[in-house]
């Protein structure tokens, strides 16, 4: 998201008393620009790293005193992000806002059913982000009842269609999930012949039938069904998540 520029030149009502609210993000860098802009309009916040704050968040609630954190996400909203915060759902009186670049993904409803998890989606300038912490800092809700019911809709809707491809991959063989796994790591048809030691014609064909298996006309289609199945979380990894490829795979591919 951005962090310059103003929406109005209306000024911010004084900040609120009190333990500033935290500032994270993936990246260092945004979080830092995030909170320096803050900052200047008036709003303190207190910036900690990525790697680092969900066990100095424990450390601060065990001390009594449990941070209120504001998660800038800034095109990085992905489910590993989610399963981290929600680590934060373990401390008593942690509160958490995801402010997010675009609209949010279906997953974050699943999150939504108690009230220490907001999601904001339309904080496109500092001064409105700036109003956001200010009333995320005082105690106030970010979302009303309807758009929270909408999110939970959303990601109830997400995780039907994932258990439902869940149930797709589950009719795949050992050999031909490897295969499509092995695809969705970003490997090529010769490269996963050469791992299983067999023929590229016997991995293509492993994937057509995989394809007709999964319902996907193309070997994309068959890849995002996999990548699918992990993009709404039910606490339970039903199959395999693929694997990046090892750096260099596709250089070294090249040579050959």
């Amino acid at each position: 998201m951005g962090v310059s520029g103003r929406d109005r030149d209306d000024a911010l009502t004084p900040a609120s008393v009190g333990a500033p609210p935290w500032v994270v993000s993936p990246h260092l860098l945004v979080s830092q620009a995030v909170g320096a802009a803050l900052g200047a309009e008036g709003v303190p916040v207190a910036v900690h790293a990525w790697e680092t704050f969900v066990h100095e968040a424990g450390i601060a609630a065990s001390q009594g005193s449990a941070p209120h954190v504001v998660v800038i996400l800034d095109a990085l909203d992905s489910r590993g992000v989610r399963e981290k915060i929600t680590r934060l759902l373990d401390l008593d009186e942690a509160r958490i806002a995801v402010v997010t670049a675009g609209p949010p993904a279906p997953w974050w409803g699943g999150l939504l059913e108690g009230e220490a998890v907001e999601v904001v989606s339309m904080a496109t300038s500092v001064l409105q982000l700036a109003r956001v912490v200010q009333r995320f800092a005082a105690g106030e809700r970010l979302m009303d009842l309807e758009k929270r019911a909408e999110m939970r809709e959303a990601w109830a809707k997400a995780l039907d269609r994932r258990q439902h491809l869940v149930q797709l991959v589950h009719t795949l063989t050992p050999q031909q999930l490897r295969v499509l796994e092995l695809l969705s790591s970003g490997r090529r048809v010769r490269e996963v012949a050469e791992l299983l030691g067999v023929t590229s014609g016997t991995v293509r064909s492993h994937v057509k039938t995989l394809r007709g298996k999964l319902g996907a006309k193309t070997q994309l289609e068959a890849v995002a069904v996999l990548r699918q199945v992990h993009e709404v979380g039910d606490g339970a990894d039903l199959v395999p998540r693929p694997r990046a490829a090892p750096a260099g795979t596709e250089e070294a591919s090249a040579r050959r």
